[in-house]
């Protein structure tokens, strides 16, 4: 039920807006693809930055990015890596990351969530990636599992690397607009409407504390290697985690 909430929220999102909805910024179809993509480009740099200085993963065959969206990364690791799977939830996104991205012909996207995850192989990927994903499911007990499929398709000295919200401050964890796009969309009002006019939008945000993430991974078998955290002042207090096995 949570996923298919999930799955929705997305999908809209994917028809309405997909690069803001990717990036938090330049809202309401403002986005020049090739700018969208540099900032994917960036992120993978400061990525394997981070995990060079880490020393892993020890092999760049395969990489998974989970919840890729339109694959704002999948141009940026293939760089790096022989083999990019790009996994989503949403078909309206996997849809325009294909279309973004059909001269990478060693990049695959495929749509699916945890149930894709578990249809994976043991062992598969050097690298697990995902990037603002896990804080925008509602059910911890799906989150957990997530971060243990993430564990199992590692290959051993590969690298695990996620972000997921530690902590809301009170006063955002209301989340006023999402819940009246919610409630005027079952009265029959339509996305664009409630998108472009009215200033809505459907995506809602979870957390899941450190010390949770941090004893699902080693519960998995993972190693935590480093835990990178935001700002104390920032509304939503971001961990960024890096693990291997």
């Amino acid at each position: 039920m949570a996923l298919d909430r999930n799955r929705e929220q997305w999908n809209d999102l994917g028809s309405l807006d997909p690069f803001w909805a990717m990036t938090g910024t330049n809202r309401f179809n403002r986005w020049d693809i090739e700018a969208f993509l540099e900032t994917g480009d960036r992120q993978v740099a400061e990525t394997l930055s981070h995990a060079a200085a880490l020393r892993h993963p020890s092999s760049k065959e395969r990489v998974l990015d989970f919840g890729c969206g339109v694959g704002r990364l999948a141009r940026g690791f293939p760089a790096h890596f022989r083999h990019y799977l790009g996994l989503d939830i949403a078909d309206a996104l996997i849809e325009k990351a294909q279309e973004i991205h059909q001269d990478l012909p060693d990049a695959q996207f495929a749509q699916g969530s945890v149930e894709a995850l578990a249809a994976l192989p043991n062992d598969a990927f050097d690298l697990v990636h995902s990037w603002g994903v896990l804080q925008h499911i509602p059910d911890r007990c799906v989150v957990r599992c997530i971060v243990q499929e993430f564990v199992r398709v590692l290959r051993k000295e590969g690298l695990i690397v996620f972000s997921a919200l530690h902590d809301i401050k009170t006063p955002y964890r209301l989340q006023p607009r999402r819940r009246l796009y919610a409630l005027l969309k079952a009265l029959g009002i339509s996305e664009a409407t409630l998108y472009y006019r009215l200033k809505l939008y459907p995506q809602e945000v979870h957390f899941i504390p450190e010390q949770e993430i941090v004893r699902c991974l080693e519960k998995a078998g993972a190693q935590v290697l480093k835990i990178m955290a935001a700002a104390p002042d920032e509304p939503h207090q971001v961990r960024v985690y890096y693990a291997t096995k």
